[in-house]
């Protein structure tokens, strides 16, 4: 019984269903610092998005829209030919920069503090299933 708790606070304290600013009960985001999954989330957003930028001022071609249409298939405004017109002509000073996906999770310590983190949990959870496993031990002798 335990375990299906510590896993619903890893899974649902990740920030990656539901991010931290939309929680209603915001004292229940104090339970993030134990979820393993909310630091490997972060390392890896942080790795993957972290300080790049990509030019968009071709904007898409018919195949991208079409592409975006069977993504979206319920999607009105993919239909709309304004906003047709404004995926295939952004303008010329379009830039997608990925820092905006870590501000918006809120992530900004950098990768090493996350890698240590997650080592430093790795330790303490082996070191309380060591001191766990040597207690049962113990009483299984008696």
């Amino acid at each position: 019984m335990l375990s299906i708790v510590w896993t619903a606070i890893q899974l649902l304290m990740s920030n990656f269903f539901i991010t931290f600013t939309e929680v209603v009960f915001q004292w229940l985001t104090v339970l993030r610092w134990l979820s393993a999954l909310y630091y490997a989330f972060e390392g890896l957003a942080v790795t993957e998005f972290g300080n790049m930028t990509y030019p968009c001022n071709q904007g898409l071609d018919q195949e991208g829209i079409t592409f975006l249409r069977t993504l979206l298939p319920n999607s009105r405004f993919l239909n709309m030919p304004i906003v047709v017109n404004g995926l295939q002509n952004p303008g010329s000073d379009c830039i997608a920069d990925t820092n905006a996906v870590l501000q918006y999770y809120r992530f900004d310590r950098p990768f090493g503090h996350t890698f240590g983190i997650l080592f430093g949990y790795l330790i303490a959870t082996h070191v309380c299933t060591y001191v766990c496993m040597v207690i049962v031990a113990r009483r299984e002798r008696r």
